[in-house]
């Protein structure tokens, strides 16, 4: 094994979801978890530097991100093309995705998971170099999936404020 994965847990990030509708998802949560604050990116590409498998992938999602006290809550409505998360819809419909841990070495982590025999499902990054990620399979101990993400700096500041507006309650919009 390339890294020690017993601070994984630490670096305990986000509980994600994938849904039919992110409006609703959104509206819902409000409701019944009091989250009143929605960060949404519409239409958020996986291109060329994202994969499925292995393979190019190339599709779309909306993303909306808001917070259940210090633990981010992310909604995915798949749009368009192969994705984990339209394949997962289609095969168990809406629910519990992933959890995502954001970790101070990527390639280390990552290495250190696939040297522990978990099947890397989606890799690539989002918005420039400085937001990678990858998926891998954990059904064979008991849950779906488990995402590692590598943040840059500025990206985690982002991520900072988007928790303290949506604390203080501020409606956190949607970019243009």
């Amino acid at each position: 094994m390339t890294a020690d994965l017993g601070p994984l847990a630490s670096r305990f990030f986000q509980v994600a979801y994938v849904v039919r509708d992110i409006a609703a998802a959104e509206a819902w949560w409000k409701r019944v978890s009091g989250i009143s604050s929605w960060f949404r990116m519409n239409d958020v590409r996986f291109g060329a530097d994202c994969h499925l498998r292995g393979a190019p992938s190339d599709a779309s999602a909306h993303l909306s991100i808001g917070y259940l006290r210090g633990t981010q809550i992310e909604l995915i409505e798949p749009v368009r093309g192969a994705s984990l998360y339209a394949e997962f819809l289609a095969s168990k419909g809406a629910g519990l995705h992933h959890l995502a841990f954001d970790v101070p070495d990527f390639d280390a982590t990552v290495s250190a998971l696939v040297d522990c025999g978990l099947e890397l499902l989606a890799d690539g990054q989002v918005g420039g170099p400085g937001n990678r990620f990858a998926y891998f399979d954990c059904e064979a101990g008991g849950a779906s999936v488990i995402e590692i993400l590598g943040f840059d700096d500025a990206t985690r500041a982002f991520m900072t404020q988007i928790k303290e507006r949506s604390a203080a309650g501020a409606k956190l919009g949607e970019p243009a």
